[in-house]
This record gives C-alpha cells, sequence and structure tokens, in this order.
C-alpha cells in the first residue's frame, strides 16, 4: 500500500501522540516498573559522576544518554575489526550495562520525554545496529532478549528485500527478512529504523546519502526523499510499522538532507560522530544524535571509559 507524502507525515505524528498517550495513562506503573527511579525534569540536577546520569554543568531538564552503535557479529573471521565483533564481546557489554545500573531505551523513549515529558530511567542507554545484518537475528537478538535489553536496528530496504526474496541466510553476509524485523518488533525488544533504501555505498559517485558538491539542490532533495519513501512505505506495507528515525549511512551528513526528513515527519536522526547526547525538552536535540562505534579486540571497561571522556570535553565547553 503507497500512501500520499502529506498522509506519511500525518501517520508519524499521529503514531508519536498515540504512543504518548499511552505512555502518559501508564507512567505510574511504567515508572514502578524501572529498575531505578525516574529522572523528573522538575528534579534539580546533581553532580554526578558516571555515564549516563545528569551533569551539573548542563541545564537541569538535560538527560545524558550514550549512544553505542553496532554493525555486524561473527564469532571469528577476517571480517573482526572496526564494524565487526563476536558475540561474547557483545554479551560483556551487555553484562556491563546491567551491572553498572543501565536501562537501554528506544527511539520512543526519548520522543516521549522531549515532547511529553514522560521521564526516562536514571541511567539510560540505547544500543543501534546499523545495515540490519542477519547476525543480529542470529546472536545480537538472544543475548538482548536474555538480559532484558533493546536495541534499534536500522535497515537498508534494498538488502532487506534481496533476502527476504532469495531466503538465503548465511552468516556472513546475509541481511534480516522482513519476517524476521516483524518478530523482533512484535516482541518489543528491537526498534526498526530507516538507514534509506539504496543509497548505502560509495561507489556510485556520491558518499552515502550525502549531496555532492555542485549537484542541483532541489534535485538532489527529491532524489533523497523518494529513497527514504520508498523504505518507509516497505516498513508499513510489510511490518505495519512507522520509522520515525534515520541513521545516515557512513555517518556522511549533509543539512539538506536534513531539511527533507524534518519535512517527511522524522523525528530525529543518528550520525556517526563520537560522544555524548544530552536531551532536553527541545526537539532539535534529538536530530544529528552521537554514537559510539564498538571495535573488535576492545575491552569492554575502556570502551565505556572512553566514552566517559566525552563528559570533561563537553564540561569545558
Amino acid at each position: 500500500m503507497i500512501f500520499p507524502k502529506v498522509f506519511k507525515l500525518n501517520r508519524r505524528v499521529l503514531a508519536a501522540a498515540l504512543i504518548s498517550v499511552l505512555a502518559l495513562s501508564s507512567l505510574g506503573v511504567l515508572a514502578a516498573n524501572r529498575s531505578g527511579p525516574a529522572v523528573s525534569a522538575a528534579e534539580p540536577s546533581q553532580p554526578e559522576t558516571a555515564l549516563g546520569e545528569k551533569t551539573e554543568e548542563k541545564s537541569e531538564q538535560a538527560v545524558e544518554v550514550p549512544i553505542l552503535m553496532y554493525h555486524h557479529i561473527l564469532k571469528h573471521g577476517k571480517q573482526l575489526g572496526a564494524y565487526t565483533i563476536t558475540p561474547d564481546e557483545f554479551e560483556k557489554d551487555l553484562q556491563y550495562i546491567r551491572e553498572n545500573g543501565y536501562t537501554t531505551i528506544k527511539t520512543d523513549d526519548l520522543v516521549n520525554y522531549v515532547y511529553h515529558g514522560v521521564p526516562l530511567p536514571e541511567k539510560p542507554i540505547m544500543i543501534t545496529f546499523d545495515d540490519g545484518y542477519y547476525s543480529n537475528y542470529v546472536y545480537a537478538y538472544p543475548l538482548l532478549q536474555k538480559y532484558g535489553m533493546k536495541a534499534v536496528i536500522s535497515i537498508i530496504g534494498k538488502y532487506t528485500d534481496l533476502y527476504s526474496e532469495r531466503g538465503d541466510l548465511h552468516i556472513n553476509y546475509s541481511h534480516l527478512n522482513w519476517d524476521q524485523l516483524s518478530s523482533m518488533e512484535h516482541m518489543g525488544t528491537i526498534d526498526i529504523q530507516n538507514h534509506t533504501y539504496n543509497l548505502h555505498t560509495t561507489d556510485k559517485g556520491r558518499k552515502g546519502c550525502k549531496k555532492n558538491w555542485g549537484e542541483n539542490a532541489e534535485e538532489y532533495k527529491k532524489m533523497f526523499r523518494e529513497d527514504v519513501q520508498k523504505l518507509s512505505d516497505q516498513m508499513m506495507k510489510e511490518m505495519n510499522k512507522d520509522d520515525t528515525f534515520f541513521a545516515y549511512p557512513f555517518g556522511y551528513y549533509c543539512k539538506e538532507a536534513e531539511e527533507v526528513l524534518k519535512d517527511m515527519g522524522f523525528l530525529g536522526t543518528f550520525s556517526s560522530e563520537s560522544g555524548l547526547n544530552y536531551i532536553t525538552q527541545d526537539p532539535q536535540c534529538l536530530f544529528h544524535l552521537k554514537r559510539n562505534n564498538r571495535v573488535h579486540n576492545l575491552n569492554t571497561k575502556d570502551f565505556f571509559e572512553k566514552i566517559m571522556k566525552y563528559r570533561k570535553k563537553d564540561a569545558g565547553k
């Protein structure tokens, strides 16, 4: 089913409103079930030292949210490196998250805090996966369920369609199919978002979805909108899912793309820039969210301590 572009915007807005109403109506229950006390925007900020908590230097409504970025997971092989880690490394990260009192959140949690003041957990953290590899289903999904955690997976529509048609399930290279995505989303563990339909490439004279130098702005916007809309329509058709966040391929960004996404009704975007995020009631804070890429052969403690160092840099700004 193909929806008009104007209706696409309305569906995103209505979906966000419905989510917020449901969250507000059950706020008392949700707050009671969280692992720690809810962070209220009315509470004074405290000088904390642990990752994921509010800091003295930021406004009392700002909540610090680290976002982790993963891609592929394999047990062994030459692919292990900058964008592929082992299941054991991923599980150690989840153990660290649990042992240090963090609560994983999804995009809806950010939207509800920003737009409607629904409290985030005391130490929120977000786990994201880019590209939508089949290995996310084989290795990451069971571990997330084991530890009761959530994650966001941003998919490349072309590969989702391709592997749904092929039925090819190879751990080294296959991507998730629509049945797997629908199953994970339905269980509430995974939040599926948009990573373009067919712009995740650098071999066609373009860096991801970034506008080329000298390219006509209106022609670029039309091309970009059509690509993103194609995946949005597929997600609605296959999953009855509204995508509200967008992950930039390879982190390549341009202001024209952000303008198009906002016009289409997207509520936030993920970058590949390292650092921490400070979430307020300003909707703009959900755009160009910083994420920290997880590499192979890095100790879990060192990985998280590296992220914590950004707080000192932010405090000096």
